[in-house]
C-alpha cells in the first residue's frame, strides 16, 4: 500500500514543527500541536511496555569515546557520528544509539538468571550526522528520539522473547489502524570481510528470526547485507509514493545481538544455579521507531487525519461574535478539564467560510460553530471530519 501525501506540507498546514536556520538543518523545532502527537504516542507505548514487563531507564546524551570504542560504534559507525567534543583532554561523542548506555546499566551489578528476560526501555535522544542531501522533513533528521528498549535474555529463551516482541509490534500497528506493511529479515553479507563472530551463530540467529516470523504467519522477505554489525534483524517496511518515485521506510525493528556480550568489554553476564556465568543475548527493539520518522509515516498514511487519541485538536470551535467568543473560551476550559483537547478559532475578522476552510487544514477531529442561536438555546451540532453531525446540549 502506498500514499501520495507529503508530511512536510502537512506539517505546515497542521502547525506541527519547523526548521530554524540558526538551529541547524536536521534539527526540528516542535510546536505545541506536534508535541501533542509525540506525547500521546509516548504515553500509548509506555503503557503497553509497562504491561509487557518493561522497566524504564534514562541515560545521558553523550559519553566518552571509550564507551563507543568498546561497543564497536567508532569502528563501524563513526562516519554517521558527530565529531567529538573535547573537554579536559577527554573526547566525548553525542550518542548515535542508546545500547552502550543500557549495557552499562545491565552490568552495573551482578545479574541472576531469575531476572531474565530483563527489559530496559527508554525514549532516548540520539544523534546521527546525516549528509545534508539525505535530510527529508522529519523522516530523516540529525536529532531523533527513539522508542528504544534492550532485552537481555538467556540464549535458550531468545525465540520466545522475539515472539513476544513481534506480537507487541503487531498489536501496536493494528491498534493504530496501519495496513500494507511487511517485514524484512535483514541478514549478514556472506562476502563481508568485517563480519564479527562465528558464521554459524549468524545463521542460527537468522533462523531464529525467520522461524518466529513464520510461526506468527507474518509476511516477510529476506535481504542479505542489511544486518546490523552486531547481529541480524527484522525491519518493518512501509512503501510510499514521493516526488522522486516509490520509497520504502523502516518504521520499526527487532534486532538479535549475540556480538555485544561476546567479549569482556561490557561484562555482560548472568549467573545460573551452581554459580556458572553465562553471557546473555540482547534484543534491540523499537516498534514505533523514532518519534520523527514514525510521525512522518503516520501523517502521510492518514493524510494528517490521525486517530483521535493522536489528534492535536479534538474539537475546533468557531465563535461568530464577541459574546460567542467568551462562551467558546468557557467551553474550552470546561472540556480541557475533561482532558479533551479544544482550540478556539480567533480569526474573528474573516468570514466563517474562510475560517472553516483554514481550520480544516489543522485536521481537527471535530468542530462546531457558536452563534446567537446556539447561545440562546444551548443546543450545538458537533461535526466530525467525515461530515457526520452529532447534537450536543450544553445548557
Amino acid at each position: 500500500m502506498s500514499y501520495l501525501f507529503d508530511h512536510r506540507k502537512l506539517a505546515v498546514e497542521m502547525e506541527l514543527y519547523f526548521f530554524e536556520e540558526s538551529v541547524g538543518a536536521g534539527f526540528p523545532m516542535w510546536l505545541p500541536n506536534g508535541c501533542v502527537i509525540r506525547d500521546q504516542l509516548e504515553k500509548y507505548i509506555k503503557k503497553k511496555e509497562f504491561i509487557a514487563g518493561y522497566e524504564r531507564v534514562a541515560s545521558p546524551h553523550l559519553a566518552k569515546s571509550e564507551l563507543y570504542d568498546k561497543s564497536g560504534h567508532l569502528h563501524f559507525y563513526k562516519d554517521d557520528m558527530f565529531p567529538p567534543i573535547k573537554m579536559e583532554n577527554i573526547e566525548y561523542f553525542l550518542r548515535p544509539m542508546n545500547c552502550p548506555h543500557h549495557h552499562k546499566i545491565f552490568s552495573s551489578r551482578p545479574r541472576s538468571f531469575r531476572e531474565l528476560p530483563l527489559r530496559l526501555a527508554e525514549y532516548g535522544q540520539v544523534y546521527r550526522n546525516e549528509a545534508s542531501g539525505a535530510l527529508r522533513g522529519i523522516s530523516r533528521v540529525r536529532g531523533l528520539c527513539q522508542n528504544d528498549a534492550h532485552i537481555y535474555v538467556n540464549p535458550e529463551g531468545a525465540k520466545d522473547e522475539i515472539l513476544n516482541v513481534l506480537r507487541l509490534h503487531e498489536e501496536c500497528y493494528q491498534e493504530l489502524g496501519l495496513k500494507g506493511y511487511r517485514y524484512r529479515l535483514s541478514k549478514h553479507n556472506p562476502n563481508s570481510k568485517d563480519l564479527i563472530g562465528d558464521k554459524k551463530l549468524w545463521l542460527d540467529c537468522e533462523e531464529i528470526l525467520r522461524s518466529a516470523l513464520k510461526e506468527l504467519e507474518l509476511p516477510f522477505f529476506e535481504a542479505s547485507g542489511e544486518a546490523a554489525f552486531y547481529g541480524p534483524k527484522i525491519d518493518v517496511q512501509m512503501k510510499f509514493f514521493s516526488e522522486v518515485g516509490v520509497r520504502e521506510e523502516s518504521m520499526g525493528s527487532v534486532q538479535l545481538d549475540f556480538i555485544s556480550s561476546m567479549s569482556d568489554r561490557f561484562d555482560l553476564e548472568f549467573v545460573v544455579s551452581g554459580g556458572t556465568k553465562i553471557k546473555p543475548w540482547i534484543i534491540h527493539r523499537a516498534p514505533l521507531g523514532s518519534h520523527e520518522r514514525f510521525i512522518a509515516m503516520l501523517l502521510e498514511y492518514f493524510d494528517g487525519k490521525l486517530p483521535r487519541f493522536l489528534c492535536p485538536i479534538e474539537l475546533l470551535i468557531y465563535p461568530i461574535s464577541e459574546i460567542a467568543l467568551i462562551k467558546a473560551q468557557e467551553i474550552e476550559k470546561e472540556f480541557m478539564q475533561k482532558e479533551i483537547r479544544v482550540k478556539v478559532d480567533l480569526r474573528m475578522g474573516s468570514s466563517l467560510s474562510k475560517r472553516i476552510s483554514l481550520g480544516r487544514m489543522l485536521r481537527p477531529f471535530s468542530s462546531m460553530v457558536i452563534g446567537d442561536k446556539e447561545l440562546i438555546s444551548g443546543d450545538f451540532s458537533i461535526e466530525d471530519r467525515e461530515g457526520k453531525k452529532v447534537p450536543l446540549h450544553l445548557w
